[in-house]
């Protein structure tokens, strides 16, 4: 870590030489910040917004924040273990929501909601020089204008609304002096995959009524169409736009045909949704492959209103097909049983507790509820209590007259426990609700009653409340944290979620969601890489899996996932050490991952993955005479799981 003297030499020198090719785009934003902006690099000058400019930020995200800290939620699951927390900023560089890390030590706090990061405030930092540059950038330790923040990484992604225009940021930042700089360009590569994954999200939603038509495409991000039963392009994407020269007044007056040479016969919509798969662009020699969806159902209309919340339809969000319950207990035996008892009793009048890891699929399971309950036509309504700044929460919950507070909307706000009336309300993370708004939560509960702040009015609802959290409520109550009367009216029945390396049925749950992210193309998992998904602990279960598995099929050549493809991160808690694919192959040490990892069929899932642990650090001791950092080289493991492993299977360092 360089001193403030020496960073800021390194910075005069390199903006007076202009040189340094690989780190131009380093240089060009370091001038900026020295000629443009007049900013000291010895002195960091950041900003914090106040709530009423906060509340006028979030409202100028033209977007549902909850669905990108739903996909904040998924990304962490990639990087499980790294220090890494994640967040959107909107197209101002100002940070509207965030999910941090587990690892409260590598949290930057610089990077909370309502910081400001252009590249006017910021100097060079991820957010504000990605909007600066319009394209995803890594910032690494010293590559920071400011001395004060060459402690911090950051690896950003912008992505783009509907439109084309630029709709806000995907940052991720850890404050670790010691995080490898490969291990940085990798959480860069999953900061890049979330902007893409989100962009897609928000264009599909946007037409939802039209058919959309994806592109593969070198690109970094999606290549994508709306189009109406006519053929005529009535949305693209930004990619779209740039690599088919689509300006604003093509939108809506030119067909698809103008860019692709037309299809004999003019089959019907419906027809090429199910046998259309690739296109050849006009005056091009090569075909592009393609995939055209149906549009989405008019009914799974998502209303857009405000953070953390979703959709008040009687469908799930973006039109996705409902998860059963039945396929919720797949053909485990303790999610059966829970899911008997969670039906006896959602309904009844009395509210319910669902408790497990992060990643299990509680909300999946309580929409599942919603929607093959007696409630199906109301709506449904989730709302994170980590997801909101806690200065929001009470307005956003219980909503809010017109001009209860400076800042508030015109029209008012009913509130989520209003708009879920006669439907559910989902209060996922529990846990990190503050406790003066506890009270608040717990006299509704009793009474079935709400008052908007700044109004006099009481409004009875009639609420099934399902909360959720993977925090240890028992823990909590004892602290003070948690009040114990609100525990004991939330639990009208309790039940855990088992953690996916408990299920039963893990093989089969690999199955189908490899269908589910494969469904445009047909791509298998070799036995090797099916070896490694039921050995892996899978600290982020169902969600960390989706995303494993969604980007291996990316990566997968030939139609074939196979172990490399799935950079499982088996841990990155260290400094300075970081380890991605489980087992390292080794000839000379004779270690085979297919071969330690293997798990015998007639086991069940959690047993065999243990015993292949076990047997994996047994050989691995054996073979290097019960020298601990070779092993723990040759395994991919950390100092810190290495040990917890020896402890766990009763092992010694000679193996025995």
């Amino acid at each position: 870590m360089l001193g403030t003297d020496d960073h800021f030499r390194l910075i005069e020198t390199a903006v007076l030489s202009n040189s340094g090719k690989s780190s131009e785009w380093r240089t060009a934003s370091w001038e900026r910040c020295l000629k443009d902006y007049k900013l000291d690099p010895s002195r960091a000058q950041l900003v914090d917004l106040s709530r009423r400019e906060l509340r006028e930020e979030l409202d100028m995200f033209d977007a549902d924040v909850a669905l990108a800290t739903r996909e904040l939620e998924s990304t962490l699951m990639m990087i499980e273990g790294g220090g890494y927390s994640a967040h959107i900023a909107n197209r101002n560089g100002v940070i509207i929501s965030e999910r941090r890390s587990k690892d409260a030590g590598f949290y930057c706090s610089t990077d909370r909601i309502g910081a400001v990061w252009t590249e006017e405030v910021g100097g060079t930092n991820g957010i504000g020089t990605a909007l600066k540059n319009l394209s995803p950038t890594a910032v690494y330790l010293s590559d920071h204008f400011y001395a004060d923040l060459t402690g911090q990484a950051c690896a950003s992604a912008p992505f783009f609304g509907p439109d084309g225009q630029i709709l806000g940021v995907v940052n991720l930042s850890t404050y670790n002096p010691g995080v490898p700089q490969l291990a940085h360009r990798v959480v860069f590569g999953v900061a890049q995959i979330t902007a893409d994954r989100l962009e897609t999200a928000y264009f599909r939603n946007a037409f939802r009524k039209f058919y959309t038509l994806s592109v593969a495409a070198d690109q970094r991000s999606s290549v994508m169409f709306a189009i109406d039963t006519d053929f005529r392009i009535v949305g693209a994407t930004r990619n779209a736009r740039s690599l088919f020269k689509l300006d604003d007044s093509a939108i809506g007056s030119r067909t698809l045909w103008a860019i692709f040479e037309k299809i004999r016969g003019n089959p019907a919509l419906d027809y090429l949704c199910d046998s259309l798969n690739e296109l050849r662009p006009l005056g091009s020699g090569k075909v592009v492959e393609v995939t055209l969806r149906r549009p989405l159902s008019v009914a799974s209309t998502p209303s857009i209103v405000g953070a953390a919340i979703a959709s008040k339809v009687a469908k799930p969000k973006l039109g996705k097909k409902v998860t059963t319950l039945a396929e919720c207990a797949g053909n485990d035996r303790n999610m059966k049983r829970n899911i008997d008892v969670l039906k006896k009793v959602f309904g009844s009048g009395l509210h319910m507790l669902l408790l497990g890891e992060t990643g299990v699929g509680k909300d999946t399971l309580t929409r599942a509820l919603h929607y093959e309950s007696e409630r199906a036509a109301g709506p449904f309504v989730a709302f994170n209590c980590s997801a909101v700044p806690e200065t929001l929460i009470d307005s956003e919950l219980f909503g809010y007259s017109a001009g209860a507070f400076t800042g508030a909307s015109k029209e008012g706000n009913v509130g989520r426990i209003v708009e879920a009336d006669k439907g559910t309300l989902f209060l996922d993370e529990i846990g990190d609700m503050p406790i003066q708004l506890q009270t608040r939560l717990l006299r509704f509960l009793e009474t079935q009653e709400v008052m908007p702040l700044g109004s006099g009015r009481v409004r009875t609802v009639d609420v099934q409340v399902v909360a959720a959290t993977h925090q240890d409520l028992n823990s909590k109550v004892a602290s003070g944290a948690f009040r114990q009367d609100l525990f004991y009216r939330l639990a009208g029945a309790i039940v855990t979620l088992p953690a996916l390396r408990d299920r039963e049925d893990l093989q089969t749950i690999i199955a189908n969601l490899m269908s589910q992210v494969s469904e445009d193309c047909e791509v298998k998992i070799s036995d090797e890489a099916m070896r490694l998904l039921l050995a892996h602990s899978w600290p982020g279960n169902i969600r960390e899996l989706r995303n494993v598995l969604t980007r291996a099929v990316k990566l997968a050549s030939s139609g074939v996932v196979q172990p490399e493809d799935l950079m499982l991160i088996q841990s990155m808690p260290a400094r300075s050490e970081v380890a991605f694919t489980g087992v390292k192959s080794d000839p000379a040490s004779g270690l085979d991952p297919a071969a330690t990892q293997r798990s015998a069929p007639s086991m069940p899932r959690r047993i065999a993955a243990a015993e292949a642990e076990k047997e994996a650090l047994a050989a691995a001791m054996k073979t290097y005479g019960g020298d601990p950092a070779a092993c723990m080289q040759a395994l991919g493991i950390s100092r810190a799981t290495f040990y917890r492993k020896l402890k766990q299977f009763g092992l010694t360092p000679s193996g025995r």
